[in-house]
């Protein structure tokens, strides 16, 4: 199995466009070994390995990366207690987690290994793991911003960057966090694609496909094949039918829905529950990735929006300069110190 080692797969773009859906359609594909859960494994695992014993970072890795084995009916962990889906008691802890541990002693207790191993573990005791297995697969949102780190840890990897209409993609997201306005999520929406196109233009599109999700819903089998030929596996009928470790996935949509394979009722819906002048800021902040990306614009673009949305960018441009200075500030301020 260490042939699998550089065989990774990242899922990658902005939160609730699609990274779901790309996932569950290769969850059940013979030969691929998908992930079920998102591990944060960038933001919220690898940085904290850096000066850690071998011992604590496999509890971290426990804690963080595996703990979606440990299930407990009556204290479901918080990211498996509102989800009929992410039962996986039939996936038995203590066995990957032995696996986990046995995997990274062949591998070696690297950054990359810690992840590898993990999944691998999770493949070998699910019973997906096995002679065909050609890659594995994590998806995670915001991966797109550590493209750097995974081409320099997996020389081997593949990245599938999916995009969605920025106006579907808000209206959808702002259910979870009201908190954002429309600039602010067009802010991270943009660097989101603009990452995608630096990292395309960098590793080249054999290493790195952007797909649209308004393309994968409403022309799966085109959009299927480009998937085969980028992961260089065959065609299966489980591709088209999500499934999350195996099990049917009926989506994880932020309106309540509960859809029976692909289902093109989230395209366009912004329509129904944005209001119009939302809808003009979004255009106006976007509206250059839009035509870039083959999405229609509405009305022509209102000069005063432009201008707020250059406001905001300008604000927040000068709000990361200060940030940066008040931080070599401290560093210099420490360094004297000691």
């Amino acid at each position: 199995m260490s042939g699998l080692r550089d065989a990774a797969t990242f899922i990658n773009g902005h939160p609730k466009s699609g990274t779901s859906l790309i996932m569950t359609l290769l969850d059940s594909h013979p030969q691929l070994v998908v992930y079920p859960e998102e591990t944060g494994f960038f933001r919220r695992f690898a940085w904290r390995t850096v000066d850690v014993s071998l011992e604590d970072r496999f509890q971290l890795a426990e804690e963080l990366l595996i703990h979606i084995f440990q299930w407990d009916s009556k204290n479901p962990h918080p990211s498996q207690a509102k989800f009929r889906d992410r039962d996986y008691r039939d996936v038995p802890f203590e066995e990957v987690k032995n696996l986990y541990y046995q995997h990274l002693n062949s591998l070696g207790w690297t950054h990359p290994n810690i992840l590898t191993a993990a999944i691998l573990a999770f493949g070998e005791s699910s019973g997906q793991l096995n002679s065909n297995t050609k890659r594995w697969v994590e998806k995670t949102p915001h991966n797109e911003h550590h493209a750097d780190k995974i081409f320099n840890w997996w020389p081997e990897a593949r990245c599938i960057h999916i995009v969605r209409d920025p106006r579907d993609n808000y209206a959808s997201y702002r259910r979870k966090h009201p908190e954002w306005g429309p600039e602010y999520f067009a802010n991270s929406w943009r660097k989101s694609i603009h990452r995608g196109w630096a990292n395309q233009a960098r590793y080249g599109s054999q290493q790195y496909l952007i797909i649209r999700y308004e393309d994968l819903v409403l022309d799966l089998e085109s959009t299927l094949v480009v998937v085969r030929d980028f992961l260089g596996i065959r065609d299966d009928p489980m591709l088209r039918q999500p499934t999350r470790n195996g099990r049917p996935w009926a989506g994880n949509s932020m309106f309540n829905e509960l859809f029976e394979g692909v289902s093109e009722r989230p395209i366009g819906r912004y329509h129904q529950v944005l209001d119009p002048e939302i809808v003009r800021r979004l255009e106006a902040a976007l509206f250059l990735e839009m035509r870039r990306l083959n999405y229609p614009l509405g009305k022509p673009v209102s000069p005063l929006a432009w201008f707020i949305w250059m406001g905001y960018r300008t604000r927040w441009g000068l709000n990361h300069i200060l940030r940066g200075l008040s931080r070599k500030g401290n560093g210099h301020s420490r360094r004297e110190q000691t």
